[in-house]
């Protein structure tokens, strides 16, 4: 595993990652709460250059967008480009999924979840934000935040 302790962050807040439940709530109109969340968390990273999204989290989101939410294959995919647009997209790769193997097998985390933290991680992401995971547990140098943790689902 690869040691993530002297990664350099863009910016004075550093880098963030986007799991695909925060894409996703950006465009649930079914939890206004979540939406509202999502979308400010995404505006302010966009503006701030300081997030980023891997290619797992745009797969992730158009299979819940097109089977969940019940948008049209072409509006999800719009979503995908417009997501992929504001965000730098990392690529899942073999070095990742060995990576993220390891994560799994020191944290007892599933090997879907210890991806988004190896790709956070790679990238120099300091915040992973997920719904999924424990908030405010640090995996590899990067604290897992749950924002909707206040919210009613």
């Amino acid at each position: 595993m690869k040691d993530k302790k002297n990664v350099n962050t863009a910016t004075e807040e550093g880098k963030v990652f986007f799991d695909s439940n925060i894409l996703v709530y950006s465009v649930d109109e079914s939890v206004p709460e979540k939406k509202e969340i999502a979308s400010q968390l995404l505006a302010k990273a966009a503006n701030s250059k300081t997030g980023i999204i891997s290619t797992q989290s745009l797969q992730e989101f158009f299979n819940v967008a097109v089977k969940k939410l019940n948008l049209s294959k072409q509006a999800a995919r719009e979503y995908v480009e417009l997501f992929s647009k504001q965000f730098p997209v990392t690529k899942v790769s073999v070095p990742l999924i060995m990576d993220a193997i390891d994560i799994s097998i020191k944290n007892d985390l599933s090997f879907w979840d210890s991806l988004i933290i190896s790709a956070a991680t790679d990238t120099g992401c300091i915040i992973v934000y997920s719904e999924d995971m424990n908030s405010g547990q640090i995996i590899s140098g990067a604290k897992i935040l749950n924002p909707f943790a206040e919210v009613a689902a």
